[in-house]
């Protein structure tokens, strides 16, 4: 049962409380002073604003200096939507207005409980894993646990999956958790570097074995000796360079352009390919006996709109990344945010995801990213795809929702009162409107 501190002044407010909320286990006290020594036993605090010692806000303050990523919720008093504006633009996660609401701050309890879990989890996960690699649904903690038993053993892993899904996330898993993990991890993407230059690149050569070849120079299967060599998109390597490939699995030994005699290596092989590599073999434009040779463990990474579970996890992992880049505070994802993430179809994958977290980041207002900027796309775009035009009706009815209320504050005058009168709705559904859509 999830943990709730409750602060208040007022010791019938903290019984009534104690009595209606049956869904949490209460921790209550009426003195912010000692709060601040209980603050470690609870997931959530619910705090008055008004209190003769300290304010809600100012101990909000002294919370978040000890615990930053502990939820705050302020209580008000009714019609205060100044102060329930300024507390969440100071890190608090939501208020409540006095008389208090109690479905209403049930589920406000809830939904900052969840976003406990799913920090505590993820929180989990990266002391587990130590990469970008979330395993939360099913299907990934399967790849993950396959990838676990792989790492230990020099055996050639395949990984498959679609562009963005992260496969040479999980190549570097392979690596971290391998006996070669102290080598190097040196990635190469096959459709990167021109077909002219690829042998070179990899193999290395010798002094004056071509036109331009003025010293020796070490190929990147050399540079990877002791670790692990990534061949990624492996689907695209020149037919030529695959027989040089086979051999270097097969015999563990390189010939560098120009030289006579060949070169033992001492590297693992893991590939990766989004293409279908037993197509290509039928097409002949792929070996068969080198798909045999790097197809030993084939790992494939399910595309994300598949694994749903890893979106919520991903996308706080991807705001605490973004925070720590631009060196500023992290933030939480609405309601809204949360519903538009699971019904986004993902297309490009967590490779997408991470751009679009990173853009929502940054384009937030406050310290709550209310709505997700996904890449604008035109019905003439080139990635646009079969892109009709048509926002999803959620995202539809929420601008609405947005533009009426905007216009309603305008003609009210900014009057609460009026504006309920002439809306139909009331003063506490438009303060709630007004905090969901940042309008003042």
């Amino acid at each position: 049962m999830a943990r709730v501190l409750v602060v208040d002044d007022d010791p019938q407010v903290l019984k009534l409380i104690e009595k209606r909320l049956k869904d949490f286990s209460l921790i209550t006290t009426t003195s912010p002073e000692e709060a601040l020594g209980l603050v470690k036993e609870a997931d959530v605090l619910l705090i008055d604003q008004r209190m003769p010692s300290m304010t809600g806000l100012e101990l909000m303050e002294e919370v978040h200096k000890l615990y930053p990523d502990k939820p705050v919720i302020i209580m008000t008093a009714f019609g205060g939507v100044e102060e329930a504006v300024e507390s969440i633009k100071r890190g608090a996660f939501h208020y409540v207005s006095k008389p208090i609401n109690f479905d209403e701050l049930t589920n406000i309890l809830k939904k900052a409980v969840e976003i406990v879990k799913l920090k505590d989890k993820l929180k989990k996960l990266n002391e587990l894993l130590g990469t970008d690699l979330i395993a939360e649904s099913p299907a990934m903690r399967r790849v993950v646990e396959t990838a676990r038993k792989v790492a230990p053993f020099d055996t050639t892993v395949l990984i498959t999956g679609e562009s963005g899904t992260g496969k040479e996330v999980l190549a570097k898993f392979i690596h971290k958790n391998s006996r070669r993990r102290k080598g190097p991890f040196v990635p190469v993407n096959c459709s990167a570097i021109p077909e002219n230059l690829l042998e070179a690149e990899l193999f290395g050569y010798k002094k004056g074995s071509f036109s331009g070849a003025y010293t020796d120079k070490r190929g990147i299967v050399e540079e990877a000796s002791g670790g692990t060599l990534f061949l990624d998109e492996i689907g695209d390597l020149p037919l030529q360079l695959q027989v040089k490939v086979l051999r270097l699995i097969q015999e563990k030994e390189i010939k560098p352009i120009g030289e006579t005699k060949p070169k033992k290596v001492d590297v693992r092989i893991v590939c990766a390919t989004n293409r279908n590599l037993k197509r290509l073999v039928e097409e002949g434009r792929f070996r068969e006996d080198l798909f045999y040779r790097i197809n030993v463990i084939h790992i494939h990474i399910p595309p994300l709109r598949e694994r749903k579970e890893d979106i919520l996890p991903l996308a706080y992992f991807f705001i605490k990344k973004t925070a720590e880049k631009f060196g500023v505070e992290t933030k939480v994802l609405s309601e809204r945010a949360r519903r538009e993430l699971l019904g986004y179809d993902w297309k490009g994958n967590v490779r997408e995801l991470e751009n679009t977290i990173e853009r929502s980041f940054i384009l937030s207002d406050i310290k709550t990213i209310d709505q997700i900027y996904f890449e604008e796309q035109r019905e003439d775009s080139p990635v646009s795809g079969s892109y009709t035009g048509v926002k999803p009706y959620h995202v539809a009815k929420e601008e609405f929702e947005r533009n009426y209320l905007k216009r309603l504050l305008e003609v009210a005058e900014g009057n609460i009162s009026k504006a309920s009168r002439l809306s139909g709705k009331t003063r506490a559904e438009i303060y709630r409107m007004m905090k969901k859509y940042g309008l003042r």
